[in-house]
């Protein structure tokens, strides 16, 4: 059984009841899970005590009779548990399971899995407060030891068993469980880090009861000694030797070098975090040695543990910051070191130390250089410096070593660490020797004791051989220090001081020298060894300096031959480093300007006085430096590095040169070219000319090479001293006359401050700042200074100094060193006022006051600017103005007031105005030189030279008195009145400016989270402060408060605002300031800034805004607190109420941000601000809870509704109406695509994805907020502006009637209720709309809202789409409106069908829609007409009928009624296009069999009854209608577009009826056509329409208009979407109204049927009509319609000849044939009449259909009925007639006539003449295949009249025929055999058939 891991529930996998696993958690508390830490709360009270990271001290679980038996049995079973898990791992540790769990077979699997298993729970139980179980099971593999005898006791600790088990399975466990093991290794070691603390805070409380119980006594000191004793015990007692020596034994073993990388990781953190608490001398031991490691991460740990990590390589060890680890004392005291000479027992051993553990001397190379560094860093340490007893001996022994390790690689090839180890020798050594006189006995080999170490003889040997050029300089410094300490030379134990000879010679100085020497004349030569150059510039300098100060403080001026001997060597020495300071190679460059630094090197004040031997050399060398200056610091060659170091060697020459600064050679002497005087004069020269160069370091470094120019002697009379410097231009030959601190104070004001140059004059600063700094620094050391002639120079300057430095601060070419070394200097001039007292004329008070009074003019202005303080006079500005110019004269013209100092602009001095203002306001003008000491934050105040001589004690020294730290205390009481004006400063325009103010603040404040905690104190007044700022009519003040603003209100909490509740009016505007209030100002004066006319000012408005906008959803959302606010160990009640105020807190924000928001923000007329307030308007809306929104919901939407329009770019909309424009002949598609961008584009912005989730949380909200919200989309859909806001409107009314259908429940179905206002106003909005989109958005909604609006008004709206659409047809053509009613009747139809079933009392559906469907099914458009077929569908399966139990019954039969009389008021329109639709569907009702009989003829209208007569009835009805206006609009005469199509429906329903209308039938028959020879003058039956024909007169009256006209129905005007008059609908009953009357006038007329021989002449004379308009094409077109009309329908009176009807059919038929034929004839053979070829095919064809069975039997029938004469015609019509469709139909219509002539005349030869004839005739024909057909149609017919008949048949009239044929028998049958060859399919199949026929005859 194992515990989970970290954050499960670990009592659970026990079975435990509920007391265990409340009392596991308890003992799991500290796992570092704030979830699982939270449950453990209410467990406190079981004597735990409190828990990790509380107030209270650390819980510690002990045992006793407090701890409840549940907890003690849990514990013993966790013990249990960590027992078992030990076990299993004990293989692991031994190794002995590593070859069984590494063959990769299951069972390893699961073996690796259950240690997997066992590393958790060592990990959880150390994580957990078992960890602190006063039995220790934890750390001795699960064995509980014996508690404590008393609570003043502790355990030892000596366990280490857990340690050992999990140290060996790092090491031996396989190489993917291994990281766990080194998991649990940590986790262990953190539980053993917190026992210790325990222990030892135990121990620590103990101790200090003592002391106090002891401080009673009469010796505070004894009983303080005692408490230190004291500690130290506890300090054993918690680490005892056992322990110690165990876990030594362990980690020894673990950190070999032999173990794997996990193990050595785990030992050095083991060593580092927890053996340095036990015993931190055998720490260090070990992690010295584990420095070397080769894992770059062990040695990492070990060094960061040494304190070494960041010194290794280090020249100066003095100089570094002292980072010594140590033991840290519990309770945070500052850490310890352990003794040197301890550590020097441990490390490098001692006889005393006896164990086998690794000494230094078996350490790697890069162990033993750590080790070196750190024990060199532990030597300096100041509690080894003061309290070591033993620190002698130990410094000693360290030196020994330090010499073996060098000899021990004397003469070797050395590596890279062995190099690195052979620096640290030489690095250590040079600080000891440097520091310690013992050092430099034992190196000198003068301590008696002679070991076989490293004489100092071959340390000179190697500072010149070495490979290594730091050791070398190392080692060269080593062997300066001992030749500079003449008492090591001398005899011991005499006192007597060495005579210089003697300490020549004893110390080797000469032949050193003679050396060096010899090898650096090498470096003259061609060729040269680097290394022994280099070494010889350093060792050389070294005795140079040695032998120089040495010869200085000899009294005696006899000279021996040994000292001249070395006067001759040294002088030597220094001509060559002066000749190699120009060397091409860099390295021996910089090593001989080192060489001369350490050569005239000195430590007085004073330079010592030069002797003369050496003014040569020195001539020489300042000549060469003068050459290598020039050259290096020009343009061209510009080293920064290199000319650092010369610039610092000049200033060395210099100032050891001053003795002889007026010395000049003899003439006597020739051989000497260079005097020592002119040299120094062309090497200031020189330094000068550096000023301006492109590194504006260098100018500093010139500076300081000047001062020691100036002040190298301090006292004394100068022969060409000045008391006051010349004035006017400068004047070389003066300056050059001036001794040196006035030669540099001339030159500096007079050339060099005022060149013309910008860089040079700006570098003047900081060379300017090097000198009264140095005055300043030296005078505030030590009093006496001042009377040195330097300091009293620069004193007698100090308002030419800050006159000076004013000016170059305001230069606008200023750099950034520049500046900040004019604050330096300002604060140096007032720090150097302070101090002079007696040596300048005026007193200290009025000097100081006149500095400052200087100071604040220059930054303050003559107007009260930024709050500035100080104002200059307009007198003082006018002087000041005069004076700049040049011209002394006040009284001339006055110009305008700028302020300031000269030539200042706004924002020069805007930094240090702002200072000035500050320090003003303060009541502290003094305080204004320590904040600008305060605001520089340049890198070179940051290096090691440069950090103390320029701070802020150096500089202001008496005047302050303070360091930077003190300044940051005092000013803190004030900190309330700075903040806001720095903060603003920080965020000034000006980068010059706000870079100054930044490392003022952060120098002030301290940064981080010590900026934020001061500007938290002060917040409040901050922000108002801010916002007054922000609102400012200067736009720098806008632009700094506002990044100020942006920067303190990140992560604020509403409490911290100011708290309280709404408090606002109208305007937004709170009575107090409250945390509402701020709010909205902040949003107010951001939206001010967004808007500005400022560049500057928006962009940080812009940052204010996204600050805001994070603030305000961070202040909305309940669940976002500061971490340092969470308290993981509330309890339950206390975390509730944080909620609670939580909540509160942010409903108060959201209502007051959203209400701001909503009414404001998305109104800005600045895009940009808009943005802001759309995205934090998203921002709440997704944090905010529903019941936070709900007062302010329905208005959010609406606005948001509203924005989607507002907010689209304008640039949309113009592209797509000229998008529009360009699509007028390509319907519309770019203007579709670009309407779908622009949707898709504003559905997926921030302000859709915001409606989104408001819409979402409607149905969490009270109903009847709900309701509230439907007048608010009724009102964005009538205002809206834009279709983006009605197509998002119309997704929110889908939306929500998906989500809340409760909200459109409201009484009533009439404008009232909201509902159905809304449903109306989508329908209207629909139809105005133009893109497809939002139309069809709009469309779905409208279906969706139906579902839910009441029954009377969406049937309401469905007859006023379907008026809408009949309104819009014909004349009145609008394609959107038909649309939009096409498709909002299908929305009702497909997603509102539950209203189909209920058609209201007159069945609207039934009555209306479905029929006007019927007719939308057939629109020309094609998309309405898919939309009307739609509704068809779907509304036709919801309708029932009285029909329905009849079989086969179609929906169009069961409303043909209604059809019909809809179809009848379209052929009764004006509009040529209503017709012409009505005409499609009666013409689609006639093909589909509705406007016909049914299927079952009947021929006795008394045999009929039942349902099939009341269907036949029905159709026969309707059929009657449609036929009889059909046959009326034909015959009137007028011809126009659409006429042709009345005639092919009005032929198609009479073909349909003629097929089975009774001969001869009664006039109250039912068929709508009727068969009649009686009524040869009617039309109509009984009507006498010819008869009356010449009374009828013209009746062109009779029909007016066309689609050129308006219809007689009046058109809707176009509506308002926001006029709501013009949405009533009327209610259902006055809808009906009118149909109903239609209704009843349509039963009570009775149309009277159709002549079918009135039809056929009616077609004929429309046919043969001669008119003004015949030769139109639409004429002609109606005229060849009316033809293939008349074809029609004599086609379909077709005799059955088996019926009993035939004979009265083919009677009729010659009836029609009588009437039509004449006419027919005549036309087609007019020959002059130039009738049109097509009609006269038609014509023919005509004729043929009228043909009749027997034609040509009656001999009183004219031509027409001749069938010879017809044969003879038709011939000549085949052979004349042009054009092929009269050929063509000339052959039908004579194959139609031998089918139908007797035989007896088809006998006849003439007609076999024409029958052939006119086939030949036709069959010539080669292009048109049509009409060769047509000639075999006729052969065809022929041979078809005598059948397959043989000669043996007993049909005589077919055998008669046949015997007629026969002779031409052989001529057809070529004829048909030549057409089988023919091309065409139909040609050849008619030949075939052609010869089968006659296959059979003889």
């Amino acid at each position: 059984m194992f515990l989970p891991e970290r954050g499960g529930d670990a009592g659970e996998g026990y079975g435990m009841g509920t007391s265990r696993t409340v009392a596991l958690m308890v003992l799991l508390s500290g796992d570092t899970n704030p979830d699982v830490s939270r449950r453990f709360v209410p467990t406190r009270a079981h004597g735990l005590g409190s828990l990790p990271g509380s107030d209270a001290p650390t819980p510690r679980i002990r045992s006793g009779s407090n701890v409840p038996a549940s907890l003690e049995r849990l514990r013993g079973l966790l013990a249990r548990s960590l027992k078992q898990a030990c076990a299993v791992l004990a293989p692991t540790s031994t190794g002995e399971s590593v070859s069984l769990a590494s063959d990769g077979t299951r069972a390893s699997d699961i073996q690796a899995d259950i240690r997997d298993k066992c590393y958790g729970v060592v990990c959880s139980l150390s994580r957990s407060l078992f960890a602190l179980d006063d039995r220790y099971a934890l750390f001795d593999c699960g064995d509980s030891n014996e508690p404590p005898a008393g609570p003043g006791s502790s355990s030892p600790l000596t366990a280490t068993s857990t340690a050992a088990l999990l140290f060996g399975c790092s090491s031996n466990e396989v190489e993917m469980l291994r990281p766990r093991a080194t998991s649990a290794l940590d986790a262990l070691l953190s539980a053993k880090v917190r026992v210790v603390k325990l222990l030892a805070e135990k121990e620590r409380a103990l101790a200090l009861e003592r002391e106090s119980a002891s401080l009673a006594g009469d010796n505070p000191w004894a009983s303080n000694s005692a408490s230190v004793r004291e500690n130290d015990k506890s300090k054993h007692d918690v680490s005892t030797d056992s322990f110690t020596k165990a876990l030594l034994l362990l980690l020894w073993k673990a950190a070999r070098r032999n173990q794997p990388k996990s193990s050595r990781l785990a030992a050095a953190r083991w060593s580092s975090e927890l053996l340095l608490r036990l015993d931190d001398s055998s720490a260090f031991h070990l992690l010295c040695f584990m420095s070397g490691d080769d894992d770059v991460t062990v040695s990492a740990i070990a060094k960061q543990a040494l304190g070494v990590d960041k010194s290794m390589g280090e020249d100066n060890i003095l100089n570094l910051n002292q980072n010594l680890p140590g033991a840290e004392k519990d309770g945070g005291d500052a850490t310890v070191r352990v003794a040197f000479s301890v550590l020097m027992g441990v490390i490098v051993g001692s006889q005393s130390t006896m164990n086998n553990w690794p000494k230094y001397s078996d350490f790697p190379v890069s162990a033993k250089a750590v080790t070196l560094r750190f024990l060199l860093e532990s030597l300096f340490s100041e509690v080894n410096f003061y309290a070591d007893k033993d620190y002698g001996l130990a410094l000693k022994k360290f030196v020994v070593v330090i010499l073996g390790t060098l000899a021990s690689y004397k003469g070797r090839t050395l590596s890279r660490d062995e190099t690195d180890l052979i620096d640290e020798c030489a690095i250590a050594l040079a600080s000891c020797t440097s520091t310690s006189k013992d050092a430099r006995l034992v190196v000198a080999g003068r301590d008696g004791v002679s070991d076989g170490r490293l004489s100092y003889s071959d340390i000179a040997k190697q500072a010149l051989t070495s490979n290594s050029s730091k050791s070398r300089r190392h080692l060269a410094e080593s062997i300066g220090h001992l030749f500079e300490d003449h008492s090591l030379w001398n005899d011991y134990p005499s006192t007597d001081s060495l005579s210089i000879s003697k300490w020549i010679e004893r110390s080797g100085l000469a032949s050193a020298a003679k050396s060096c020497r010899d090898k650096l004349k090498t470096m003259l030569e061609s060729s040269f060894v680097l290394e022994e150059v280099h070494g010889s510039a350093f060792l050389g300098s070294y005795c140079v300096r040695a032998f120089r100060l040495a010869m200085a403080e000899e009294r005696n001026d006899k000279e021996c031959p040994i000292t001249s001997d070395c006067w001759e060597h040294c002088c030597s020495i220094v001509s060559l480093l002066g000749k190699g300071v120009g060397h091409s190679d860099v390295a021996i460059a910089n090593s001989c300007s080192k060489g001369v630094m350490i050569s005239f090197s000195y430590n007085d004040r004073d330079a010592p006085t030069l002797n003369r031997r050496l003014f040569d050399a020195m001539a020489v060398a300042i000549d060469s430096m003068n050459v290598a200056l020039k050259k290096y610091s020009s343009i061209d060659h510009a080293d920064p590095t290199r000319v650092s170091d010369l610039v610092q060697a000049a200033g060395l020459l210099l100032a050891a040169s001053t003795s002889g600064a007026g010395f000049t050679t003899s003439n006597e002497k020739e051989n000497s070219v260079i005097d020592l005087g002119p040299a120094r004069l062309q090497c200031t020269e020189a330094l000068f000319g550096i000023l301006g160069s492109k590194d504006e370091e260098l100018s500093i470094r010139v500076g300081e090479a000047l001062v020691k120019y100036s002040d190298a002697l301090g006292g004394g009379e100068w022969s060409s001293g000045v008391s006051e410097l010349k004035e006017g231009t400068y004047d070389e030959a003066y300056a050059f006359g001036l001794p040196p601190h006035q030669h540099v104070l001339y030159t500096l004001f007079r050339r060099e401050a005022i060149s013309t140059n910008p860089i040079k004059r700006n570098s003047c600063a900081s060379c300017a700042l090097a000198l009264v700094g140095h005055a300043s620094r030296m005078a505030n050391i030590d009093s006496s200074y001042i009377q040195r002639a330097f300091v009293q120079e620069v004193g007698k300057y100090l308002s030419l100094f800050q006159e000076t430095f004013i000016k170059l601060l305001a230069d606008p070419k200023s750099k950034h060193l520049s500046r900040e070394s004019c604050c330096k200097g300002l604060s140096a001039c007032r720090g150097l006022a302070a101090v002079m007292k007696s040596s300048i004329k005026v007193n200290e008070q009025s000097q100081t006051d006149f500095l400052n009074d200087s100071l604040l003019k220059a930054f303050g202005q003559t107007t009260n600017y930024g709050g500035s303080l100080m104002q200059e006079s307009e007198t003082q500005a006018s002087q000041r103005r005069h004076e700049s110019e040049g011209n002394n004269d006040a009284n001339g013209q006055d110009t305008l007031e700028v302020g300031g100092a000269a030539g200042m602009s706004e924002a020069t001095l805007g930094a240090y105005r702002e200072m000035a203002s500050a320090a003003l306001s303060l009541g502290q003008v003094d305080l204004l030189y320590s904040l600008m000491i305060l605001s520089t934050n340049h890198p070179v105040w940051l290096l090691s030279d440069m950090r103390d001589r320029y701070s802020a004690k150096a500089l202001l020294g008496k005047a302050e008195a303070a360091s930077v730290e003190e300044i940051r205390l005092s000013l803190r009481s004030h900190l309330g009145k700075l903040i806001p004006k720095l903060l603003r400063a920080c965020n000034d325009p000006n980068k010059q400016t706000r870079d100054q103010m930044n490392s003022l603040w952060l120098a002030l404040t301290g940064g981080g989270s010590e900026s934020r905690a001061l500007v938290t104190q002060h917040l409040l007044s901050t922000i108002d402060i801010l916002i007054q700022d922000a609102g400012s009519k200067l736009w720098r003040a806008r632009v700094g408060a506002c990044g100020a603003l942006a920067d303190v209100i990140v992560g604020r909490s509403w409490q911290e605002l100011g708290g309280g509740g709404i408090e606002l009016d109208d305007e937004g505007i709170a009575s107090k300031a409250t945390a509402s209030t701020r709010l909205l100002r902040l949003w107010r004066i951001t939206m001010r800034s967004l808007d500005d006319v400022r560049t500057a000012v928006r962009e940080r408005g812009d940052a204010l805004g996204r600050g805001l906008r994070a603030l305000t959803i961070r202040l909305c959302d309940p669940k976002a607190t500061d971490s340092q606010e969470i308290d993981i160990y509330l309890s339950n009640a206390q975390r509730k109420e944080r909620e609670k105020q939580s909540q509160i807190s942010a409903e108060c924000a959201a209502t007051v941000s959203l209400g701001w928001l909503v009414k404001y923000g998305l109104t800005q007329s600045c895009a940009e601000a808009t943005g802001i307030c759309v995205s934090c308007l998203l921002g709440i809306v997704d944090i905010a809870a529903p019941s936070t929104l709900q007062p302010v919901l329905a208005e959010l939407i609406g606005s948001l509704l509203m924005a989607m329009s507002g907010l689209e770019p304008a640039a949309l909309n113009y592209l797509q109406v000229r998008a529009a424009g360009n699509d007028a002949n390509s319907q519309g598609t770019s203007y579709d695509q670009l309407e779908r961008l622009r949707i898709n584009l504003a559905l997926s912005g921030p302000i859709a994805q915001a409606l989104h989730k408001c819409l979402e949380m409607v149905k969490f909200v009270d109903l009847e907020a709900q309701k509230k919200l439907i007048p608010v989309l009724d009102s964005c859909l009538r205002k809206g502006a834009g279709f983006a806001t009605r197509a998002a409107t119309a997704d929110a009314v889908n939306s929500l009637c998906g989500n809340c259908p409760a909200a459109f429940s409201f009484p009533g179905s009439t404008m009232s209720n909201p509902t159905v206002r809304l449903l109306r106003a989508i329908y209207f909005a629909s139809e105005l709309e133009r893109g497809i989109t939002a139309k069809d958005k709009m469309t779905h909604a409208l279906g969706s809202l139906a579902t839910l609006a009441p029954g009377p008004a969406v049937r309401s709206l469905a007859l006023k789409a379907c008026e809408r659409y009949c309104e819009s047809t014909g004349s009145n053509s609008d394609p959107s409106i038909r649309k939009a009613a096409a498709a909002t009747i299908r929305a009702i139809a497909v997603r509102a069908s539950n209203h189909m079933a209920d058609g209201g009392p007159k069945d609207v559906w039934v009555r209306k829609v479905l029929p006007v469907s019927f007719l939308g099914k057939h629109d020309k458009d094609a998309t309405v007409s898919s939309l009307w077929k739609d509704v068809w569908d779907e509304g036709g399966a919801a309708i029932t009928s009285e029909h329905d139990g009849v079989f086969g019954v179609l929906l169009q039969e069961k409303l043909l009624p209604y059809i019909s009389r809809a179809t009848l008021s379209y052929l009764q329109s004006t509009s040529w296009a209503n017709r012409k639709a009505g005409c499609a569907v009666l013409i689609d009702l006639a093909e589909s069999g509705i406007l016909a009989p049914i299927p079952r003829s009947t021929s006795d209208d008394s045999s009929s009854s039942g349902p099939d007569f009341d269907r036949l009835r029905k159709r026969a009805r309707a059929s009657s209608d449609v036929l009889s206006e059909c046959v009326k609009i034909i015959s009137r005469n007028r011809i126009w577009d659409g006429k042709s199509d009345v005639v092919k429906a009005g032929t198609s329903i009479a073909a349909k009826w003629l097929a089975t209308a009774p001969i001869e039938g009664s006039h109250n028959s039912i068929w709508p056509l009727l068969l009649r020879k009686d009524r040869q003058g009617d039309l109509f039956d009984g009507d006498a329409w010819f008869e009356c024909s010449d009374e009828k007169g013209d009746d062109v009256d009779e029909e007016v208009g066309g689609d050129d006209t308006i219809d007689t129905v009046v058109k809707t005007d176009v509506i308002n979407s926001e006029d709501d008059t013009m949405l009533d609908l009327k209610e259902d009953n006055d809808a009906c109204y009118d149909e109903q009357i239609v209704e009843t006038i349509a039963e009570k007329r009775s149309a009277q049927p159709v002549i079918f021989s009135g039809f056929c002449r009616v077609l004929l004379d429309q046919a043969l009509q001669v008119t003004s308009n015949n030769a139109t094409e639409s004429a002609l077109s109606y005229r060849v319609s009316a033809l293939s009309g008349l074809t029609a329908l004599l086609k379909s009176v077709e005799p059955l000849k088996d019926s009993l009807s035939f004979q009265d059919t083919v009677d009729h038929q010659r009836f029609i044939y009588n009437i039509v034929g004449p006419k027919l004839f005549s036309f087609i053979s007019e020959i002059q009449a130039n009738n049109a070829p097509v009609l006269i095919a038609r014509a023919l064809e005509s004729l043929a259909a009228a043909m009749y069975n027997g034609i040509g039997t009656d001999a009183s029938q004219g031509s027409y009925a001749d069938p010879v004469g017809l044969l003879q015609f038709f011939a000549v019509s085949t052979t004349k007639q042009p054009a092929w469709t009269v050929r063509q139909m000339s052959a039908l219509a004579a194959s139609s006539l031998v089918a139908n002539m007797p035989s007896e005349i088809l006998r006849r030869t003439d007609s076999m003449k024409f029958i052939l004839e006119c086939s030949n005739q036709t069959l010539k024909d080669k292009k048109f295949s049509k009409v060769r057909l047509a000639g075999l149609e006729l052969l065809l017919s022929l041979v078809s009249r005598v059948g397959e008949q043989k000669m043996s048949s007993t049909n005589s009239e077919k055998q008669l025929i046949m015997e007629a044929i026969l002779p031409y028998k052989e001529v057809i049958y070529n004829i048909a055999r030549k057409s089988l060859a023919d091309s065409e399919s139909q040609v050849t199949a008619t030949a075939s058939k052609i010869t089968q026929t006659m296959a059979w005859w003889p």
